[in-house]
């Protein structure tokens, strides 16, 4: 909570001396416009004091202003409540103003302040007050309702994410484990093999909250563990080759972003039961942006590649999670290679997090 709190204070304050100097330039110029002599320090002081004073004066509103949303006031009480609220923040304002004035003019050499006489002042100064308080009451609730619709729209995001994440998840597991059973009345050491790594991955998965990001290099070592499973099941007949840049190993990618696009080529780009199945799995930068890609030796697309990317779950859901998280920068394609095969190539803004 405290550094919104610093950040807000740094905001408003902010703003409200800007004010003030806005106001010191307009009045001073006005001095030099019709001919008159003045200290530039008397505007400067008179507008400084007004402005950063309304600024802690009105802190209490905004404080009243809060609690009235927070606890869902209805109308007619919130308008009660400031009305009831600016008499008191004129009153302070205007005691303020002639405070530090007081304080400050002998300080810097203009003598005492004279500010009129006080209960003429208070008047005179109401009605400008009313017109300040209306205006940032204003400007703050179009600013809450604002940053409110903006954290709607977070949380929201987070949820569907989590949502799509979650069906990666059922969908990976119901896959591997139709694959330990396609094994394990044929070679039951090969199925205690993907049962032990499948447990090591699913350790591992269900340990990092869903939604966050990881780095590639933590990300490779999930996919080996996967690959693992998947060398138990075809042995010799499936080779992998991984070439990562060493510069984007730190880069932060969605997790089981890798996975879905190496099952994939290896369920769909099998080339034959007498072939070798060779997938390759590449990470660089290009153009300030990372790209990951994996391409097998299999029988290529027999449909257009959106339609391919959006026949599956792993494939669709990988699509989906890209366009919640990085909107246009980040997408999957799907393309057929000249040699045969197909490469899946995912590009996502290198450096942002997700």
């Amino acid at each position: 909570m405290r550094r919104p709190r610093v950040g807000f204070a740094l905001l408003w304050f902010g703003a409200f001396t800007a004010l003030g100097l806005l106001m010191f330039a307009h009045l001073y110029l006005d001095v030099l416009v019709r001919g008159r002599s003045e200290p530039a320090a008397v505007k400067l002081i008179e507008e400084l004091t007004g402005a950063l004073g309304a600024a802690v004066c009105l802190l209490p509103a905004v404080r009243l202003a809060r609690l009235g949303r927070g606890a869902g006031w209805p109308p007619l009480r919130v308008a009660a409540a400031h009305a009831a609220m600016l008499p008191v923040f004129s009153a302070l304002h205007t005691t303020s103003n002639w405070g530090t004035r007081s304080a400050l003019f002998p300080l810097f050499g203009l003598g005492p302040y004279d500010y009129g006489r006080m209960p003429l002042r208070y008047a005179m100064e109401l009605p400008i007050d009313i017109i300040l308080y209306a205006f940032v009451m204003g400007l703050l609730a179009l600013f809450d309702r604002f940053r409110e619709g903006r954290e709607r729209e977070i949380r929201l995001g987070e949820a569907r994410l989590e949502a799509l994440e979650g069906r990666l998840r059922p969908h990976f597991l119901f896959n591997a484990l139709n694959t330990v059973s396609a094994v394990m009345y044929e070679d039951v050491a090969a199925a205690d093999t993907m049962l032990s790594r499948l447990a090591d991955l699913l350790r591992r998965t269900l340990r990092r909250p869903a939604g966050g990001a990881v780095p590639l290099a933590e990300e490779l070592e999930t996919l080996e563990l996967y690959l693992d499973i998947m060398r138990a099941r075809f042995a010799e007949r499936l080779q992998v080759e991984v070439r990562v840049d060493d510069e984007v190993r730190g880069a932060q990618v969605p997790p089981l972003v890798l996975q879905p696009l190496v099952e994939n080529a290896i369920l769909h780009g099998d080339p034959g039961p007498d072939a070798t199945a060779r997938i390759a799995v590449r990470a660089r930068r290009t153009d300030g942006r990372l790209v990951l890609e994996v391409e097998d030796n299999g029988p290529g697309l027999d449909t257009t590649p959106e339609a391919a990317a959006g026949r599956g779950i792993g494939l669709d859901t990988t699509a989906r999670r890209l366009t919640q998280l990085y909107g246009g920068l980040g997408r999957l394609t799907l393309e057929n290679l000249p040699a045969g095969g197909v490469r899946a190539r995912v590009t996502l803004p290198l450096g942002r997090p997700v």
